[in-house]
């Protein structure tokens, strides 16, 4: 099998290490992969390009302005065909705007990844896409009922078992971490879960922020006078670096869309308090996570000031990543959607 793998910009940034997986796998499983990435924006290659050196890479303008999109689409009709591709894989919206390119060009099968319940209730039988690889089974089942059960196949976003452990908890230890995802995603709920950690002076909070919203995100930080124990980052490395040390991932936004960091937490035994997420099937309230209700305080006490339920929710939660979204299981869940090519 001959697979192209078109990765547009915002997933290599949130999931690199993930892509990278699944291109090793597949290659370690025989299939041939070619790699296609948008240009880099500077001379130096980044790390994440130089782990996956096995994989023959193309290099394309994504996205690309309209009058430069038939350049482009030239340019991945030929380098298809050069390496007898025998299907394309997207993931992202920019991956997914050169794949259709591509597709009404040349009769290549064209899948497409994902991650939320807002793509999944958005997909269209018009477009050229012949399969879509649903994260969870409540999006493929949300997809099936749009396109077919024919169209749709269920490839969990997988993730290493090898976690690190996290350290032995120490009573004597006084400071605590809390890891807030997507926090300008819902600034009024992100607002909540400010005021129910402003009751525990020892955490040290650290907001994932993108750098065009940090303005907003900082102001509420100095109206609730906490800067001098929130950190704000938008480098998902950083933020995936304090995980195995983190007491507590909390996600305030429901329109976050599926991400290794969460299943990461999850493997790495941290209790999750989120809201009610749609197509996140992971997350059970009170046993793999608790669901916040609107009302953050009340979980945010269970998990900080009872260790045995903390301890239950994240073995729960540990237990469910390993058998369901394990970087092996969506390896072979990825082979099987090509199945009647």
């Amino acid at each position: 099998m001959n697979v192209a793998m078109i990765m547009s910009q915002d997933r290599l940034s949130q999931e690199h290490a993930m892509l990278n997986r699944l291109v090793v796998g597949l290659i370690d499983n025989g299939s041939h992969v070619i790699r296609i990435v948008p240009e880099f924006s500077t001379e130096e290659m980044p790390l994440y390009e130089q782990a996956v050196s096995l994989a023959t890479r193309v290099n394309i303008p994504m996205p690309v302005a309209h009058l430069l999109q038939s350049e482009r689409k030239i340019l991945l009709t030929e380098q298809c065909k050069k390496n007898n591709v025998d299907a394309i894989v997207c993931f992202g919206s920019d991956a997914l705007q050169a794949a259709t390119d591509v597709g009404t060009a040349i009769d290549i099968p064209v899948l497409s990844e994902v991650v939320s319940m807002q793509e999944a209730s958005k997909v269209r039988k018009s477009k050229t896409v012949w399969r879509w690889l649903a994260s969870t089974p409540s999006m493929e089942e949300t997809i099936a009922r749009r396109v077919g059960e024919e169209r749709v196949a269920l490839v969990p976003m997988g993730v290493s078992t090898l976690t690190i452990e996290k350290e032995t908890s120490d009573t004597s230890r006084h400071s605590q971490c809390a890891i807030v995802l997507d926090a300008d995603g819902d600034l009024k709920q992100t607002a909540s879960v400010l005021r129910a950690l402003q009751k525990y002076p020892n955490v040290h909070i650290f907001l994932e922020v993108l750098q065009s919203k940090n303005r907003r995100v900082w102001k509420l930080i100095h109206q609730l006078v906490m800067h001098d124990r929130v950190t704000c980052l938008s480098d998902i490395s950083s933020l995936r670096s304090l995980v195995p040390h983190a007491d507590v991932l909390m996600l305030p936004s429901a329109k976050m869309p599926l991400r290794t960091v969460l299943l990461e937490a999850m493997a790495q035994r941290v209790p999750v308090i989120c809201t009610s997420m749609p197509g996140f099937d992971m997350l059970i309230d009170e046993h793999t996570a608790l669901f916040s209700n609107n009302s953050w305080d009340y979980a945010l006490a269970l998990v900080l000031d009872d260790p045995t339920i903390a301890t239950r929710i994240s073995e729960e939660g540990a237990a469910c990543i390993e058998k369901k979204y394990a970087s092996s299981i969506q390896i072979a869940a990825f082979e099987a959607a090509f199945t009647l090519i």
